[in-house]
């Protein structure tokens, strides 16, 4: 492996991706490996239009990254053995990238991570009609691509049951979070949260129909809050997630999630439905069949935080931080065998 072009995610505030720049450079340098970032100046830093990115930035953004990346072909600077990894390969780009990999002849290899497609029914681009040309997209760019990186069980099933795909090229590696957000002398109140994005497919409906429950059996006591509606920075949602004792999903669509191992991180009791990637990454005292049940497991949590807390939180967190901080080591171990 000789260089690796590096080709993050536009850094969004509301999003993991400046994360995600920093952790890749600290796990590229701790490997002492020689790599290239290529990050063009953002079109904007917020989600103004559209659900997990901005719909015009992000195309901008992607197109500046083939444009800088394109130069670097022109120029030579791309070489036989050399690694092109997008930390996101849902990216139009990949069409490019194949065709100046082949009409040069150089012997670069492709990979990336995938996190969602309109192979899922619940995914944003599916809802805006996007399978009709998406479906033979994503194939065409799977027999681009030479490895695709995902981060659950769950999620290669899902795309090999949907989609044409060579399944060794499909690697569950998990995806990294590291728990460095978390802030000393953060006191726990009596608040549950709704971590997600205010989506379909989040069902934050079945939140408030919690809170109303909440509010007739514990009165003011305990206070539900949907963190998007009071919390306006990145940081301000940590800090609430230091804050809440119980975080609560409804989704239909996770491919791995991350508001809920953000939960985890800061304390809080995470209550999934035993579906999706949370299947295989929760232990089963923090996942629920029905609403009924889990409703019946949130008054559990309220009674039992301590316990909770002391003897079956710790070994949740060791799962979840086990997965995310060997997620790019995994990585590197799979580009290195290409």
């Amino acid at each position: 492996m000789k260089k690796i072009w590096n080709l993050p995610i536009e850094p969004l505030e509301q999003r993991y991706s400046e994360d995600w720049i920093r952790w890749f450079y600290k796990e590229f340098y701790g490997r002492n490996l020689n790599f290239e970032t290529i990050l063009p100046q953002p079109l904007t830093y917020r989600i103004e239009r559209g659900s997990f990115l901005d719909i015009a930035g992000t195309n901008y953004f992607k197109a500046m990254q083939i444009a800088e990346l394109s130069e670097r072909f022109y120029k030579n600077e791309v070489k036989d053995g050399d690694i092109i990894f997008l930390h996101d390969v849902w990216n139009p780009g990949l069409s490019s990238i194949a065709y100046m990999r082949d009409g040069l002849g150089i012997d670069v290899k492709i990979v990336g991570c995938i996190f969602a497609g309109t192979y899922d029914p619940y995914d944003f681009l599916t809802q805006k009609g996007m399978g009709y040309w998406g479906k033979h997209l994503e194939e065409s760019w799977f027999r681009i691509l030479d490895q695709i990186y995902c981060a659950t069980e769950f999620h290669k099933r899902l795309i090999m049951q949907t989609r044409d795909i060579d399944p060794k090229k499909l690697i569950v590696t998990g995806h990294p979070i590291y728990p460095d957000f978390v802030k000393e002398g953060i006191e726990k109140e009596k608040i549950i949260v709704f971590p997600h994005r205010l989506d379909k497919e989040k069902n934050p409906h079945y939140f408030n129909t919690m809170i109303a429950d909440i509010e007739q059996e514990y009165k003011n006591e305990w206070v539900c809050i949907v963190t998007k509606e009071v919390c306006k920075t990145k940081r301000a949602y940590y800090d609430m997630l230091q804050k809440a004792m119980i975080s609560v999903s409804f989704a239909d669509q996770e491919t791995f999630g991350f508001a809920m191992i953000e939960s985890v991180f800061a304390d809080c009791l995470p209550l999934v439905p035993d579906r999706l990637s949370y299947e295989e990454m929760y232990y089963m005292q923090f996942k629920y069949g029905t609403l009924r049940e889990c409703m019946d497991r949130v008054l559990e949590m309220i009674n039992n935080y301590d316990w909770y807390k002391n003897n079956v939180l710790p070994f949740q967190k060791k799962r979840l931080l086990d997965i995310g901080t060997k997620a790019i080591p995994n990585m590197i171990d799979c580009m290195e065998k290409l």
